[in-house]
């Protein structure tokens, strides 16, 4: 299987189980499963038993599966924030020819946004400012530098007005920025109007502020991340979970007339039985080889169709009984039915060519041979006290050898159902 075939198996899976799609993106998919896909893939018994005798409200797992992991790698990779530089003339944040924080000052470009013409950068020293510009006010001074005189009018910081980590002063007033007097961020207090922030810090020591004013919210859960390959673990759940959850299934054929709209005619239309079986056939000795037969008989007159799967694929199916519709009697019990599809099975496959299990015969052969040269060998050289284990050893070898060389066949069923289809023709 390809990338494009898993992720089209596991996205019909998470939809068969009514799970929850969070995020979909090219290379992945973030879901909340439902209570039933989650009692399979999870495997918290322990949970599910509490939840069914307490009767809770089930809190089911989030997972994000990962159908290319190059590439969900990749995508990361690129959404990741780049280290921070000069920024373009134009552009908001700092100005053009900025130092970013830490950098030494350069030259700013007149009429750009963020800190004004000559501002100095964090951390660095002030600059005369230009008349006009916005950001940092005229002389005033930037995060850690002096004050200076500050030109009536400009938006920014008051003039005087402390800048973060400062000491209050006396503001203008009228000045836009921070109001007049007040304290920037983590500054000294100064003569504000009201005492929010010390109530605020009351209201959080309170009991009830404890308990119900000031909870902090949640914190995000980690998501589980597994990668959804060809031969991953979870992968293998998936199809031993919809193999055992999938293995039988009941489905009427669905008729419609030309224009798309259901029958409604008076006189009922006629559908008959097939029980259809899925077998998986395999030609098994040093190689494998794997084949599916779609085998299907109509219970009625015990005609045997092949390749009934694809022919299901081009007829819609529902699993609930149609209006006005009558069913034909069935003629076959279904261990009949099912005796006689593997009878023909049976006789399908001893028509084929076994040249490829006279040929592992051989190898077989050869391969016993040389295991016996060999221990016999040993055990006519060996002590009396080792004999025992060479023997043990001699057996186990021969086993191996049977197991990987000698043909065999075997057939086993992956799914079975019965269809209820127009009597007229299949």
């Amino acid at each position: 299987m390809n990338t494009g075939q898993i992720e089209r198996f596991v996205m019909r899976f998470l939809e068969a189980y009514n799970c929850r799609i969070i995020e979909k993106t090219q290379h992945a998919v973030t879901v909340n499963l439902s209570p039933e896909a989650d009692k399979e893939l999870t495997g918290r018994s322990y949970y599910w038993s509490f939840v069914e005798r307490t009767g809770v409200e089930p809190e089911t797992m989030t997972y994000r599966f990962v159908f290319d992991p190059e590439g969900d790698a990749a995508a990361a990779a690129a959404a990741r924030p780049t280290p921070g530089g000069p920024a373009a003339a134009g552009q908001p944040g700092y100005a053009a020819g900025s130092p970013v924080p830490g950098g030494a000052p350069g030259p700013v470009a007149a009429g750009q946004p963020g800190y004004a013409a000559g501002a100095p950068a964090p951390g660095g020293a002030p600059g005369p400012a230009a008349a006009g510009q916005s950001g940092y006010a005229a002389g005033s001074p930037a995060p850690g530098g002096a004050p200076g005189p500050a030109a009536a009018g400009q938006p920014g910081y008051a003039a005087s007005a402390p800048v973060p980590g400062g000491a209050s002063g006396p503001a203008a007033a009228g000045q836009p920025g921070y109001a007049a007097g007040s304290p920037a961020p983590g500054g000294a207090s100064g003569p504000a109007a009201a005492g929010l922030a010390q109530d605020t810090v009351r209201s959080a020591d309170s009991i009830l502020g404890r308990y119900f004013g000031t909870a902090p919210a949640p914190p995000i859960g980690r998501v589980p991340r597994d990668e959804v390959t060809y031969g991953s673990r979870r992968l293998q759940q998936l199809f031993q979970t919809a193999l055992g959850s999938g293995r039988f299934t009941r489905l009427f054929e669905v008729t419609a007339d030309n224009s798309g709209q259901l029958h409604s005619r008076a006189i009922p239309l006629t559908y008959c039985t097939w029980m259809n079986v899925n077998f998986k056939v395999e030609f098994a000795c040093d190689m494998k080889r794997s084949e599916i037969h779609s085998l299907a008989i109509n219970m009625t007159t015990g005609d045997i169709c092949e390749e009934f799967h694809p022919l299901m694929l081009t007829k819609q199916l529902a699993p609930k009984l149609p209006a006005n519709i009558h069913l034909l009697g069935d003629n076959l019990t279904l261990s009949r039915a099912a005796s006689a599809l593997e009878s023909y099975l049976e006789q399908k496959i001893r028509r084929t060519d076994h040249s490829w299990a006279d040929r592992a015969n051989d190898i077989l052969t050869q391969e016993h041979q040389l295991v016996r040269l060999y221990y016999e060998g040993m055990l006519a050289a060996a002590e009396p006290e080792a004999r025992e284990e060479i023997e043990t050893r001699y057996s186990a070898r021969q086993a191996e050898v049977d197991w990987q060389y000698r043909p065999r066949i075997l057939i086993s069923v992956i799914n079975c159902g019965l269809f209820h289809l127009k009597a007229d023709g299949r």
